[in-house]
C-alpha cells in the first residue's frame, strides 16, 4: 500500500487515497466561515461562479494530471508536497483503502476502464501558524479518468457507496458536474493547539473523469464552500474554459534509464 502525508508535520495519513481518509472519524454539520477567512480571501474564492451546467459530458484523454489543481490556479500562498505526489494506477490506487476490504480494486478499476490518474497536494505558507491566524488550509487532490462515462459513473457511485458507509457526514452544496456530493468530519486538533481539526471533501463526476478534492483546516474557518470552489477549477479544465496543463513530473515518476554509451570503432578512431 502506497502511503503518504497530506501534511508535512504531524498529519493524518491518507492511504493512496483523499478519499479513504474520511472512512474513519466522525463528524458533524457544515457551518458558514467567518468573514474575512479563508472562504474569502484564498484563492479558492476566485473560481468562476457561474451556474453549473449538468448536462455536458466530454471524454477527456489522459494525462489526468492536466486536470489537477496546480500552485497556477493558487497562487504563492501554497507549498506543493512534491513527496506526496503520485502518478496512479490501476495497481497502486486499487491497493489503497479507498476499496472496502474483500474487495479487489485492481479488477474493479479495470472492469471500469481505468485508464489512471493522479494524486498531489498542498499545504500553505506558514502551516499551522497560517491555518490557525490565517484560515489557511491543506488541499489534497485526486483526478481519475476511465475510458468512457459509463466507467466513470460505476467509480463514481462506488466512492459515494463508501463515503456513505463511513462516519463522515453529507453536507449540502449546489451540484458541480453531471453529479456531486459534499462531506465534513471533524477529527483531531490542529498541531499541539485545542483547536478542532475540520475536513470537507468534495467529489463530483464530469463526462469520463471524477475527481475528489479535501481541505483540511481550524474548524472556526472552514466552510464546504471552500472545497467546491476549489473542485471548481478542476471542472473549468475539463470543460475547456481554463487551459489544462499537464504538471512537471515528481512524485513516483520514473525517468528513462539513459542507454550505455558505446566505444567508438576502430575506424572512426583512426579517421580522427
Amino acid at each position: 500500500m502506497i502511503r503518504r502525508s497530506i501534511r508535512a508535520l504531524g498529519a493524518p495519513v491518507l492511504c493512496a487515497s483523499v478519499l479513504a481518509a474520511l472512512l474513519a472519524a466522525c463528524g458533524g454539520g457544515t457551518k458558514a466561515a467567518p468573514s474575512g477567512s479563508a472562504a474569502s480571501g484564498s484563492p479558492a474564492a476566485s473560481a468562476q461562479a457561474a451556474a453549473n451546467d449538468a448536462s455536458t459530458s466530454p471524454i477527456l484523454t489522459m494525462p489526468a494530471s492536466r486536470f489537477a489543481l496546480s500552485l497556477d490556479d493558487l497562487g504563492t500562498a501554497f507549498i506543493t508536497n512534491v513527496p506526496d505526489t503520485f502518478v496512479l494506477n490501476a495497481q497502486n490506487y486499487g491497493s489503497s483503502k479507498t476499496f472496502a476490504e474483500g474487495d479487489n480494486g485492481e479488477k474493479l478499476l479495470t472492469e471500469w476502464g481505468y485508464l489512471g490518474g493522479y494524486e498531489t497536494s498542498f499545504r500553505p505558507e506558514g502551516s499551522d501558524k497560517a491555518i490557525l491566524q490565517n484560515g489557511a488550509y491543506d488541499i489534497a487532490v485526486e483526478t481519475h479518468l476511465f475510458k468512457d462515462e459509463s466507467g466513470a459513473k460505476k467509480a463514481y457511485d462506488y466512492f459515494e457507496g463508501r463515503l456513505k458507509a463511513g462516519s463522515a457526514q453529507p453536507v449540502n452544496a449546489p451540484q458541480l458536474g453531471n453529479k456531486s456530493s459534499a462531506w465534513r468530519l471533524v477529527a483531531g486538533k490542529i498541531g499541539t493547539s485545542t483547536v478542532d481539526a475540520a475536513y470537507h471533501r468534495f467529489l463530483f463526476r464530469r463526462g469520463n473523469l471524477v475527481t475528489v478534492v479535501m481541505t483540511y483546516g481550524a474548524d472556526p474557518f472552514m466552510s464546504v464552500t471552500i472545497v467546491r470552489d476549489l473542485a471548481r477549477i478542476v471542472d473549468a479544465k475539463a470543460l475547456g474554459q481554463k487551459e489544462a496543463i499537464a504538471p512537471t513530473p515528481t512524485g513516483n515518476y520514473v525517468t528513462p534509464t539513459p542507454s550505455p554509451k558505446q566505444s567508438p570503432s576502430p575506424a572512426a578512431t583512426a579517421s580522427r
